[in-house]
């Protein structure tokens, strides 16, 4: 069996991240053979044959997308439904849309997505119900998690990861994760920084990019680490005590459940699906949406050991109980390929 992929971008969080984790995931661990056209080869797997495409040369982009795709069996398109109209014009074979998030959900592009045939859509979760209520054929993936990749460190790893990013052991590390704006409440991680900037015992990392970079640059009050690589972020992940999600909407929070994944509780203020998933099994930890009530639940849950302990196991027993690894990921993701090639 032959795979084309589209995805134009694959570097940053969240859809982008699920993108690369299941098209090297399928090129690394299966007989699949997998072509990629992305502007950024470098972020895919040497098993697969990455083609370098740039909208400075969309005449180029549209010769190597009807030639690449001539002779796979499916093609799929992660992210954007401008995308999948993109590969239409040059491709009529069986097409897969999404990976999980990625497809613009509003009615106009659901509707769309209806006349360019888009065959499968993958959805988070059977909860996410307007795709199939419009029509669409859907197939679950909720996480792409590498269990190999996101574990919790054991003691002494740990404390050398601590020493090597020069924390000391006794520190409490709140770690903030992701974009840098205001939609992923970046803003309030900065002040609950502000905050907290009398306590010794309390340091704030920041990891991420964004229009509000300069707000973190050059501070006293917290560490800021820029834009690390989805591989290297587990460091970060076992080096803090908590992870903040101060997001005012989320689905799932792959940043969320890469920490969990690591042993490291996670605060969220968001609303959305993530609660109809993950409220009732108490697998994220919920506050308020601003920053004195995101820092006193920090404060409270780090002051009570055996909470946080059960926090901790509350979180890798999701992991479980539900279908969130890039292992079963790439299970779903060959059925729906049999599926369509049958």
């Amino acid at each position: 069996m032959k795979i084309g992929y589209f995805c134009y971008n694959l570097s940053g969080t969240g859809p982008r991240t699920r993108a690369k984790d299941v098209i090297n995931g399928i090129a690394e661990n299966t007989d699949i053979e997998v072509v990629v056209l992305t502007n950024e080869p470098r972020l895919v797997s040497d098993r697969a044959e990455a083609i370098e495409i740039s909208l400075r040369n969309i005449i180029r982009a549209a010769w190597l997308t009807r030639r690449m795709f001539s002779d796979v069996d499916v093609v799929q398109v992660p992210i954007n439904i401008y995308q999948v109209l993109f590969v239409r014009f040059f491709y009529s074979g069986p097409l897969v849309a999404g990976v999980g998030p990625g497809i613009q959900p509003t009615h106009r592009h659901r509707l769309l997505g209806r006349l360019l045939g888009i065959d499968k859509k993958i959805t988070v979760h059977d909860k996410v119900t307007i795709w199939g209520e419009s029509g669409y054929s859907t197939e679950p993936v909720t996480a792409t998690i590498n269990r190999n990749v996101f574990y919790p460190f054991d003691s002494e790893e740990r404390k050398r990861t601590r020493h090597e990013l020069g924390l000391n052991d006794d520190a409490d590390v709140i770690l903030y994760v992701g974009e840098l704006n205001k939609e992923y409440g970046a803003e309030i991680i900065g002040e609950m920084a502000k905050l907290a900037s009398e306590d010794d015992t309390l340091k704030f990392i920041v990891v991420g990019d964004g229009k509000l970079r300069e707000n973190f640059e050059d501070r006293d009050d917290l560490r800021y680490e820029g834009f690390v690589d989805n591989n290297q972020l587990p460091i970060y992940y076992n080096a803090a005590d908590i992870t903040v999600g101060p997001r005012k909407t989320d689905v799932t929070s792959n940043v969320g459940l890469e920490s969990i994944a690591c042993g490291t509780p996670f605060i969220t203020t968001a609303d959305g699906y993530i609660k109809e998933f993950f409220e009732d099994r108490k697998t994220y930890v919920w506050a308020e949406r601003t920053p004195e009530k995101v820092l006193n639940t920090a404060k409270s849950l780090l002051e009570n050991d055996k909470e946080y302990k059960r926090q901790v196991e509350r979180g890798l027993n999701t992991f479980d109980d539900m279908s969130l690894t890039l292992e079963s990921a790439i299970d779903t993701h060959i059925k729906v390929y049999d599926e369509l090639t049958q």
